[in-house]
């Protein structure tokens, strides 16, 4: 059940007919549903054993990697199986019904912090659904960006200012940021979280001629990006002008405004002094995920429900 490095603590989770498998390796036959013991776990280490339930134990030993090693392998000789799909049911025996199970399940991999109580709605919320609109599939498929990140991709020309804006907001340098068109030769692209939503944000290379193979190869790499991205960025500053894109931005951008604005813009922001990032954020979030959509006491149909439907009496 834990992450497989080092820790303090692991949890390994045995389901089914647990009790001869306890037995062989606890040495111990009465295991009623709320124990809580410490046990000798196979002379190999001493941890805590759990059951929550008549066909769910839970064994927590030191986190080494060689002591969960060869527990594994001791469980495995006492007729215990692994299996790495197990349904969320079987992963989380104390959920109470198959929605809260798939929503703890999605829980611990969500990408975005704005996601957990949601989640933890929408047992409550499909309980008290007794329809299903168009709106709501929409809904639902802007709200599952909350589990995996959305990509944005910044295009604009050279030498404006795009690699720092990327740098200010990952809040270190993780583009190279220089007076000198062509710096950046590849997209270089980070995971940022944007008020509670966490993107994939992908700096490209400023579009422009050039002989030079790698940052053209970049630059063909980056119209692929633009095709798939869930949010395009077009940016410029006062000293340039808009390129053309045969996609339509979802935002134009004035970068380095402390230099000068570009009034056709729909934000202005300054890498230098921060002006315009609050609103630069909150513009990005109600693209990807707008505030009517977090706010809906709607359910959602969140991976793991694709066959769920309304309770219709």
């Amino acid at each position: 059940m834990t992450a497989p490095e080092t820790g303090a603590v692991s949890i390994i989770q045995l389901s089914g007919d647990i009790r001869p498998v306890l037995k062989c390796i606890t040495g111990h036959d009465t295991w009623p549903v709320g124990t809580l013991r410490l046990s000798n776990l196979a002379d190999i280490d001493e941890g805590l054993v759990s059951i929550p339930t008549e066909h769910c134990a839970q064994l927590m030993p030191h986190g080494g990697l060689r002591i969960r090693q060869r527990l594994l392998t001791a469980l495995e000789k006492a007729g215990a199986v692994h299996d790495p799909d197990l349904s969320p049911e079987v992963l989380f025996p104390e959920a109470r019904n198959a929605i809260e199970a798939a929503a703890l399940k999605l829980i611990s991999t969500a990408a975005s912090p704005l996601a957990i109580d949601l989640l933890l709605q929408q047992p409550e919320r499909w309980g008290d659904c007794d329809s299903w609109t168009a709106e709501d599939d929409a809904r639902s498929r802007r709200l599952n960006r909350l589990l995996t990140p959305p990509g944005i991709v910044m295009i604009g020309p050279p030498n404006i200012g795009k690699s720092s804006l990327l740098n200010m907001l990952t809040g270190r340098d993780v583009a190279i940021a220089m007076d000198e068109p062509g710096t950046t030769r590849d997209y270089v692209s980070a995971l940022i979280e944007l008020g509670g939503i966490v993107v994939r944000w992908h700096d490209t290379p400023g579009q422009r001629t050039s002989d030079d193979i790698i940052e053209m190869d970049a630059l063909s790499r980056t119209e692929q990006l633009i095709e798939t991205a869930d949010m395009l960025i077009l940016a410029r500053d006062a000293t340039s002008a808009w390129i053309e894109t045969d996609r339509e931005p979802d935002l134009r951008l004035s970068l380095r405004s402390d230099l000068g604005l570009c009034r056709d813009a729909d934000v202005c922001v300054s890498a230098h002094t921060g002006e315009g990032l609050i609103e630069l954020v909150e513009c990005v979030r109600e693209h990807l995920v707008p505030a009517s959509d977090l706010g809906s006491t709607r359910p959602w149909r969140f991976p793991g429900l694709e066959h769920q439907t309304p309770n219709i009496d």
